[in-house]
This record gives structure tokens, C-alpha cells and sequence, in this order.
């Protein structure tokens, strides 16, 4: 497992990232990402073998529907989301808390190797970075950012996983969590996520429902929106302002690197990732990969 340094301009760079205010520089990956929507998986690292064994099968369910899964690395529920989508021959991502020089848990070396063959592990900390506790709760923005939709399995009143949680509802991205029995300490913070608003999540289709209307895989774009039909898309300049209507007016049917972008809009990096990601998401402009976006056809 040799991981390589890419920066934001790269185009192997997770478009995902643009939409955090505090997006990584760099990051440090070993793999390569992949190019279908993601489901999140997390939850506590003393999870209960059924939970783990639960958590693997339903891995497995979402990868014979279209998904791949990401994870954080660590012990419990991660570990199991990861293990399951490799048994059922799906693609996961890894986000590591730590640099490479400093795999944690060490106990996940092989299992964090053979992620990479097939997908990827990746970390914005620099390689002689080790764990500590404010490396995780850094490191959950990034997996939250990832998913088309979070799952939280098992996670007590005070578990990291609820960092993640908020995460992914401050960018808008669906969350779930799964029930247990009444008085389950472990599992107190997933109900509280569904006292708050979460979808009690039972089995793989309930993960479908919450991505606009049952979409598929192939229907879905990497952030969980629909692909639009670009026949019946009928929409208007005049019904866009600020930020947006500068963005468009400086967009044409061939593809402009955002950078680019952003200078000949006059808008500073966190404004034009915002204006794209509103674009995008109305379906009024379309990602043509390497950080490249044009209008609509």
C-alpha cells in the first residue's frame, strides 16, 4: 500500500470536498476513488458482534444494489461496513484519522491494503501524523462529505459518529440510523438522531428510500442528486441570481476548469465551489469530470 500526495487542483481530487468551507489542501491516498455513489457507515468501535455481523450484511446489500461504501477505519462498525463490502466484491473508502506512517487500529494494516486494491484509503494528515484525539473528529467532515446518505449503526449518546452525523446534515446529505432495544446505551445516540429527524433504517431499501424517490445507483450522481434528463430540462437564466447567475454567465457548452472559473467570475474559492454546487444541484450545469463544468446540453 503506497500512497501518493494530490492538492485541489488535481483531478483525481474529490469533487465531494469543494463543498466544505475548510476543505484538505492535500490529501494522501492509497488507491484511487471511485466513480458511484457512495454510502456512509459508521458507528461505535465497541459494537456488539451481532451489530458487526448485521452491519456486514447490510454492506453487502447495498453493493448488490450499486453502492460503494465509506467508512472511517476504525474498530467495530467501520471495520465491519468495509469488511462486508469486500466479501460481496464492492469498492469502500477508507478516511484514516492518522498519516500512513501511523495506521490506526494497527490491527487493520491488511484490511486497510486490500481496501486499496480495489478502491482507496485516504487522509489529509501528512504520513508522520499520528492518531490523537482531535484527528477524528477532523477526520469525520471528510467521510460525511463523501456519502450520498449516512447510516449510523449503533453509536452511543457521545460517539464520534454523531460528529458525523451533524456533518452531513450541515451539507444537506440525508442521515439514518438503526434502532435497538429500548435501554441499549449503545445505541442511545441513534435514537436520538431519529427523535431529530434521522430515518429508522431496518434494512437496504430504506437507504433508497431516503436518496430522492427510490434512484438508483445509475440515476444518482456522486453527491446523491438525480441525473437529469437533459431533454426535458427546461430551465431559465432568469430564474437565478448572485453568485449563481455570475457563474453562469461565465459558462458555455464547453467544459472550464473551476479555477478558471473563479477568475473570470471574481469569486474567491469557498464562494464559486458554493455557486457551482447550487448549479449543479438544480440541474443547471453538469460536472464533466477533472474539476470541469459547463452548461447543460
Amino acid at each position: 500500500m503506497t500512497p501518493h500526495t494530490i492538492d485541489r487542483c488535481d483531478p483525481d481530487y474529490p469533487a465531494a470536498f469543494h463543498r466544505l468551507a475548510d476543505a484538505p489542501d492535500t490529501l494522501h491516498i492509497a488507491g484511487r476513488m471511485s466513480n458511484i455513489p457512495l454510502i456512509g457507515i459508521v458507528g461505535s468501535r465497541n459494537a456488539d458482534a451481532w451489530q458487526q455481523r448485521w452491519t456486514e450484511t447490510f454492506a453487502g446489500l447495498l453493493v448488490q444494489r450499486g453502492f460503494g461504501i465509506v467508512s472511517g477505519g476504525a474498530a467495530g462498525i467501520d471495520t465491519a461496513a468495509h469488511r462486508g463490502t469486500l466479501e460481496h466484491g464492492g469498492i469502500t473508502v477508507a478516511v484514516m484519522g492518522s498519516g500512513f506512517d501511523h495506521i490506526y487500529p494497527v490491527e487493520n494494516k491488511a484490511l486497510f491494503a486490500q481496501i486499496s486494491d480495489t478502491g482507496a484509503v485516504l487522509t489529509e494528515f501528512p504520513n508522520p501524523q499520528p492518531p490523537a484525539r482531535w484527528t477524528f473528529p477532523k477526520r469525520n467532515r471528510l467521510v460525511a462529505a463523501l456519502c450520498a446518505a449516512l447510516v449510523v449503526v449503533q453509536a452511543h449518546a457521545r460517539s464520534g459518529a454523531l460528529i458525523t452525523a451533524r456533518h452531513a446534515r450541515s451539507l444537506g446529505i440525508p442521515v439514518g440510523a438503526v434502532p435497538a432495544a429500548p435501554g441499549d446505551e449503545r445505541a442511545r445516540g441513534c435514537h436520538q438522531l431519529i427523535q431529530t429527524g434521522a430515518k429508522l433504517i431496518d434494512n437496504a431499501d430504506d437507504v433508497l428510500s431516503m436518496l430522492h424517490g427510490n434512484a438508483t445507483p445509475r440515476q444518482l450522481n456522486l453527491r446523491g442528486m438525480p441525473i437529469k434528463d437533459k431533454h426535458s430540462s427546461n430551465l431559465s437564466p432568469g430564474q437565478l441570481s448572485g453568485d449563481e447567475l455570475t457563474v453562469w454567465q461565465q459558462l458555455g457548452n464547453a467544459p472550464i476548469h473551476i479555477d478558471e472559473l473563479a477568475t473570470n467570475a471574481g469569486l474567491a474559492p469557498q464562494r464559486i465551489a458554493t455557486a457551482v454546487l447550487q448549479l449543479e444541484l438544480m440541474g443547471y450545469i453538469v460536472d464533466t469530470g477533472g474539476r470541469c463544468f459547463a452548461r447543460m446540453p
